[in-house]
């Protein structure tokens, strides 16, 4: 199984359910998510640390 890690800067958002979602559906855009986490919130902003198992078809 290949990894790779990934790092992403979202817009913060104070609905949890809405915050993971968004999460979850970037993430995806690069992978299947095995596991990430909230690295830091710099105002308005969230960025993301995760590992991913790419798509087939990527590199």
């Amino acid at each position: 199984m290949q990894t790779q890690f990934v790092s992403l800067t979202l817009p913060w958002q104070p609905e949890l359910d809405c915050l993971i979602r968004s999460i979850e559906s970037a993430l995806r855009q690069q992978g299947e998510p095995l596991r990430w986490a909230i690295a830091a919130r710099e105002g308005s902003m969230v960025r993301i640390e995760a590992v991913v198992t790419p798509c087939s078809g990527d590199r």
